[in-house]
């Protein structure tokens, strides 16, 4: 169909559908739960990125949107947020540093952010206990219950069990 087509910008007199239309029922659409993903390590890869700002503060923040690549969840996407404050600066720029990209002024990002589409990144999604959030943290390769494949190729080394102390929670 040509949409340029002069024809398709004529008026076209919807009235006799007004009596009708006033009367129809709206049929609900079938409810989808959408399954969540679960908490755990994923390798990812970006896929975009954006600066914009917080609703409430104004704050400046980073939003990635992820695309898992494994080892479970293929192809789903999640999202990580990064509010900016005098008080995350360190987490940004470790951030910065697990994507691989080195910058001398944080307001060097914006010039930047094309050069972190399609970084792979190892991931971990948790889930506050009474699922009032979800947070999506950038992880080194190498950590972890066992040995698997991280995003560059296998991991040299099994990963650690126990508390992992470059996660900020």
């Amino acid at each position: 169909m040509d949409w340029k087509n002069d024809s398709a910008t004529e008026t076209i007199d919807l009235s006799a559908f007004d009596d009708e239309y006033g009367r129809a029922e709206i049929r609900s659409a079938p409810e989808i739960e959408a399954e969540e993903i679960p908490d755990g390590i994923y390798d990812a890869s970006v896929e975009d990125i954006h600066l914009t700002r917080t609703a409430n503060t104004g704050n400046p923040m980073i939003l990635y949107k992820l695309r898992i690549v494994g080892p479970t969840c293929e192809g789903r996407a999640v999202t990580k947020v990064r509010v900016i404050t005098q008080k995350t600066l360190p987490f940004v720029k470790e951030d910065m540093r697990r994507l691989n990209v080195n910058l001398e002024r944080l307001s060097d990002l914006s010039t930047r952010v094309d050069d972190i589409v399609d970084r792979r990144v190892r991931i971990f999604k948790r889930t506050n206990p009474e699922r009032r959030w979800t947070d999506v943290y950038f992880i080194r390769d190498g950590k972890g219950p066992a040995r698997e494949t991280s995003v560059d190729g296998p991991a040299e080394l099994a990963w650690r069990t126990g508390t992992d102390d470059d996660l900020p929670f």
